[in-house]
C-alpha cells in the first residue's frame, strides 16, 4: 500500500514542475518576444522583484554605474584666523616719501580697479567712491569741513613714475551717492604712466609739512 502513495506523490511533485518549466518558457518567450519586436529605445525587461517595467538602456546604465565611495566625515579643525597683513608701499616708493620727500602719516586711502570713465579725456578725472574708501582718517576735520562745503583743495600728487603733479582734489554730490574725485592734469598723469582700463591701482595719503598729499601706486 505504501508504494502506490510514493508513486502519486512523485507524480503530483513532477505535475507542479512542469507547470513551473511551462511557465519560466512562457517568462522567457515573452521577454524575448518585446525584446525583438519593440524599436531599440522602447524596450523593455520584466523586473520580478519590484513589479516594474526599466528600459533596457537605463539597466545598462545602472550595471556600469561605479559603486559611489562612502565619504568620510572629517571632524573640522578649528584653526587660529591670523590676520592678514596690513598693505604696505613697495620699498622704493616708500622710501621717496619718507626719506626724500619728507612725508610722514602714510595711510590707505583706496585700492580700486580703473574704469573707463578713469581714463576718458572727455571726463578727466578719476572717481574714489565712499564706498570703497578705506577710512576717512586721511582728512582731518578743517579738510573734511572745506570739501563738505564744495571748497575743492589744491595739493600733491605723487604718481606711479615717482613725478610729482599739482592736482585738484574735491567731493562730489550726486543724488544719494557721494565720492571724492581727482581733476585738473589727471589725464596728464594718465597719460604718463599709460594707465588703462583694468589696472589695479592705490591710492595712499600722507603728510608734508601737515599739508595733504596723495601717492598712485600701479600694482
Amino acid at each position: 500500500m505504501m508504494k502506490p502513495l510514493c508513486l502519486d506523490i512523485l507524480l503530483q511533485v513532477t505535475e507542479v514542475d512542469q507547470l513551473k518549466l511551462q511557465k519560466s518558457r512562457h517568462n522567457d518567450y515573452l521577454k524575448h518576444f518585446l525584446y525583438d519586436t519593440l524599436p531599440p529605445n522602447l524596450r523593455f525587461k520584466f523586473n520580478n522583484r519590484k513589479r516594474t517595467l526599466t528600459t533596457l538602456e537605463e539597466a545598462d546604465d545602472r550595471e556600469w554605474e561605479a559603486p559611489k565611495p562612502k565619504l568620510k566625515r572629517s571632524k573640522k579643525q578649528h584653526k587660529p584666523v591670523c590676520p592678514l597683513p596690513p598693505p604696505d608701499l613697495p620699498p622704493k616708493f616708500k622710501q621717496h616719501i619718507l626719506e626724500e620727500m619728507g612725508g610722514t602719516s602714510l595711510v590707505l586711502v583706496i585700492k580700486k580697479t580703473i574704469f573707463y570713465s578713469d581714463v576718458n579725456p572727455a571726463a578727466s578725472r578719476f572717481s574714489i567712491p565712499f564706498s570703497q574708501v578705506k577710512t576717512q582718517d586721511f582728512l582731518n576735520e578743517a579738510e573734511a569741513k572745506d570739501l563738505a562745503h564744495k571748497n575743492p583743495m589744491q595739493l600733491c600728487l605723487l604718481d606711479p613714475s615717482l613725478k610729482q603733479t599739482s592736482i585738484t582734489f574735491n567731493k562730489w554730490v550726486m543724488g544719494n551717492t557721494s565720492l571724492y574725485v581727482l581733476t585738473n592734469n589727471w589725464n596728464s598723469v594718465v597719460k604718463n604712466n599709460q594707465l588703462e582700463k583694468g589696472d589695479m591701482v592705490q591710492l595712499w595719503s600722507f603728510r608734508v609739512n601737515s599739508l595733504l598729499c596723495f601717492a598712485l601706486f600701479k600694482l
